[in-house]
């Protein structure tokens, strides 16, 4: 809410001094008269112009006022006073001037504008980098013609105009990347700037150490970092010469102290206590373990140290290891000289009193820098004593073991994990080169695997050769730094983080569908965090186990069958739909050769060649390895006016449909395939519309007056239709008569009967407890009404007889009667009768 008041206060301040209103005068973003004396903004002939007037209230009204005589367009004029004041052509080099003339003023308002912004969040933490090509190359053919015309070199950003008038814009371009970047980089300084702490007893030191490493471009990096008691800010810049990096610290000065220096200062005095003192009062349990190993000194000697302090509690679990062990341990935790957190960086490494190190990781939490050693959170900071600092520790500090490969082969539960390292990922395990978090299965965790699955790891077959890499990520990830995220693994795989908490409130971390069990085995060159089970992506996985999961009936009648042509398409039925086909057909009493064909035709209707992505937006046809052909894609509902509502949104249509059946839930990409779930089988397609009119006995009529009228292309058609014919009983011999004899006739009522688009069942029925109401515009330019009644479907008043036949490119529903409750789309969709059913549904 802080942050709120001052926004809504400042904007106002920032308007009221003019910094906005700069962004839009033309004047001043078209240059003055000495800036562009060649150019001026030329205003378009018009017949009105815009007049504010000022009302009594004190309003700024504008208005349309015709004007009085036509504006005539300014001419621009030659900037040379010794030329003839002519009237020029502007080029588009004068053009390029003016536009980098106000980028230029532009980039002045936009500083002035950030000033302001960041002197609203002082306590705010940020990074600017800058990288931008170098403007004395840039500029290095400009430069030596001044030198050697004896003419100093200009500053200026105005254009330079030539002896023609012309501008170079190659060399105004290049000052404007040097103007552009020098703005980012004020940006930072600003930031840095308004980073300055306000309160008492707070000092400043700043150390400059010079960057050996030399850089093409020029690179400007700033970064500002706030901790409890003090605010860092780097600011680093390189060039082809080399660099220097400027540290700046602002603390408490000597003898004072704070508990949040970004708000308070350093508002009271320090007492400074010995180390003894101080950890007497909390950490008593190290006290005597220092003075009953012989590590006095550390607490009472001249010299400083820095102790990293763990609890009591941790003391008394480590406290049984033998003494060699134990003083290791102790030395582990204190560090040479007078370090304070903010004086660590995130990666940094600092030797121990045992003749280790320990890495040092910072993460961001609330606007606050929280430090962490090998992945033990420091509780209470800088505690500052006669003889150094003392930070107190959540845990104590392990050992670490020499590199990460180390302490796998060191312990027996990662024999599997370790025998899958190839020797290129071996070597960097090994190096203390990189930094490296690994998330390691246990050979239980392995064993708990199908064994088809554990066949093709350990042969590094199919896809799951990559298998280890994946189980490995680029830098250190301590485990409270692994929270709702998305890390990439070094194979180039995302791997989702995110976290759970049980009833008892405790908080677990998992990598998919892995759990961590054990965190943070800190190690040389990176963390180790042992999980519960084998992080398999499903792109690692074939087919066949991903339907052992899904569907296992389709697998068996898959297994069955010689499934060698990869990449493949697969199409997942439900396993209920699935299991009752599977089931009929092996039934003892009905079971014969056929049956068992069939069901190979059943599951091979699932199955085609090549890996087919789906894309809503693309509308396309499948044939599956029985030869069916489908449509496949998202068709939009064109109804003018279509009203469901159901609590169940599944069954809409909002995603792809292949034939009449639905993709249901999420796609997985498989090794070598990719399986797409459905929401019942797909049919066994035969033929398209053509196919079908032609061979049913029943539609002769209709399939006559179809090719006699002026829509016979669509029967050829390559997009998905629905037809709607009457059946042959369903017209009389005189109506069908008469129909042929009037060319008119035939047209409006073969149109009145075809629907562009796929129309399934689940588009035209009405479920239970859904209310529904939409209108099909047809080929006659009139609409169609679905109703359900009971189990029956009907088409505006027909009843349908023969529900949705699926065909390569189109659907059809065979009506018993003709269509009688017609109605035009030019009138309105709605009739009273409507209006009055539709209100009596909507009420009951």
């Amino acid at each position: 809410m802080r942050r709120l008041l001052i926004l809504s206060i400042s904007l106002p301040l920032i308007c009221s001094n003019g910094i906005f209103s700069q962004l839009f005068d033309d004047e001043d973003m078209f240059g003055d008269d000495d800036a562009f004396p060649a150019i001026r903004p030329i205003r378009p002939m018009q017949s009105k112009y815009m007049r504010h007037v000022i009302r009594d209230d004190g309003f700024d009204e504008p208005r349309i006022v015709k004007a009085p005589a036509p504006i005539v367009p300014v001419r621009a004029f030659s900037s040379d006073p010794s030329r003839p004041r002519s009237v020029n052509r502007v080029t588009d080099s004068d053009f390029e001037g003016a536009t980098f003339n106000s980028f230029n003023r532009v980039l002045d308002t936009a500083q002035n504008l950030f000033s302001n912004l960041f002197s609203m969040f002082p306590s705010r933490e940020f990074t600017v980098r800058v990288d931008r090509p170098d403007p004395d190359d840039l500029m290095e053919s400009e430069e030596n013609e001044k030198e050697g015309s004896g003419e100093r070199p200009s500053n200026s950003i105005r254009p330079q105009n030539d002896e023609d008038g012309e501008i170079d814009v190659n060399k105004l371009k290049a000052k404007a990347v040097d103007r552009f970047a020098s703005f980012i980089e004020k940006i930072g300084a600003t930031a840095v700037a308004s980073s300055q702490l306000t309160g008492p007893h707070i000092c400043v030191r700043e150390l400059n150490n010079k960057v050996l490493e030399a850089t093409k471009t020029k690179t400007s990096f700033r970064e500002c970092k706030r901790f409890e008691k003090a605010v860092r800010c780097i600011e680093r810049r390189s060039d082809k010469k080399g660099g220097l990096e400027t540290v700046r610290i602002q603390e408490c000065c000597s003898g004072f102290d704070t508990d949040d220096i970004s708000a308070n200062g350093c508002d009271r005095e320090s007492l400074v206590m010995s180390a003894r003192d101080v950890l007497s009062l909390a950490n008593s349990s190290m006290v005597d373990l220092l003075d009953e190993l012989g590590l006095s000194s550390v607490l009472d000697g001249p010299e400083s140290y820095t102790i990293i302090a763990p609890p009591n509690s941790a003391i008394e679990r480590i406290q049984r290891s033998s003494y060699t062990e134990l003083r290791n341990l102790l030395e582990n935790h204190i560090l040479d000289g007078d370090l304070r957190d903010y004086e660590m960086v995130d990666g940094s490494e600092f030797n121990t009193q045992a003749n280790s190190s320990v890495s040092v990781v910072q993460k961001d939490i609330e606007g606050r820098q929280k430090t962490l050693v090998n992945c033990v959170p420091l509780t209470t900071t800088n505690v500052r004593t006669s003889s150094g600092t003392i930070h107190h520790a959540s845990d104590y500090i392990g050992l670490s073991s020499s590199n990460i490969l180390e302490y796998l082969e060191e312990s027996n539960k990662f024999k599997t994990f370790v025998s899958l390292i190839t020797p290129e990922l071996e070597r960097k395990l090994r190096s203390t080169d990189g930094k490296y978090t690994v998330f390691a299965f246990s050979d239980g965790a392995f064993a708990s695997l199908s064994e088809s699955v554990r066949t093709n790891v350990i042969s590094k077959s199919a896809c799951v050769n990559d298998l280890i890499i994946n189980h490995i990520v680029n830098g250190t990830f301590c485990s409270t730094q692994l929270e709702e995220q998305v890390i990439t693994s070094m194979g180039g795989q995302e791997l989702r983080v995110h976290t759970m908490v049980s009833a008892n409130g405790t908080h677990t971390v998992h990598i998919g569908t892995a759990k961590i069990t054990e965190a943070d085995r800190f190690t040389s060159n990176g963390v180790v965090h042992v999980i519960d089970d084998v992080i398999l992506l499903e792109n690692l996985l074939t087919w066949r186990d991903h339907l052992l999961t899904f569907n296992e009936p389709l697998l068996d009648a898959l297994s069955s069958l010689t499934m060698d042509s990869e990449p493949l398409t697969i199409f997942v039925p439900p396993f209920n739909s699935t299991l009752v086909h599977y089931s009929s057909l092996r039934d003892p009493h009905s079971f014969d050769i056929q049956g068992s064909l069939d069901m190979d035709v059943f599951a091979l209707n699932h199955v085609a060649e090549n890996k087919l992505v789906l894309y809503p937006a693309m509308n396309q046809t499948v044939t599956t390895v029985t030869n069916s052909t489908f449509f496949l894609g998202l068709y939009k509902n064109r109804s003018p006016i279509s009203v469901r509502i159901h609590s169940d949104s599944s069954l809409f249509r909002t995603k792809p449909i292949i034939g009449c059946s639905r993709i249901v839930n999420q796609s997985i990409h498989a090794c070598n395939s990719v399986l797409h779930f459905v929401d019942k089988p797909l049919p066994i397609i035969e033929g398209d519309l053509k196919w079908l009119f032609t061979t049913r006995q029943d539609l002769k009529r209709f399939h006559t007056l179809w090719k006699a009228s002026d829509v016979a292309d669509l029967m050829n058609t390559t997009l998905p239709i629905t037809v709607f014919p009457p059946s042959d009983d369903a017209m009389s011999r005189n109506q069908y008569n008469a129909l042929l004899k009037n060319e008119t006739m035939i047209n409006q009522f073969v149109r009145r009967y075809i629907v562009k688009g796929p129309l399934c069942s689940f588009d035209l029925r009405a479920r239970a407890n859904e209310f529904k109401y939409d209108l099909i515009p047809n080929e006659a330019d009139e609409v169609l009404k679905s109703d359900t009644f009971g189990n029956e479907l009907h088409i505006s008043g027909a009843r349908v007889q023969d529900e949705e036949i699926v065909l390569s490119n189109g659907i059809v529903h065979i009506l018993e009667t003709p269509i009688t409750d017609i109605q035009r789309t030019r009138s309105s969709p709605f009739s009273f009768a409507d209006i009055l059913g539709l209100t009596t549904r909507m009420l009951s």
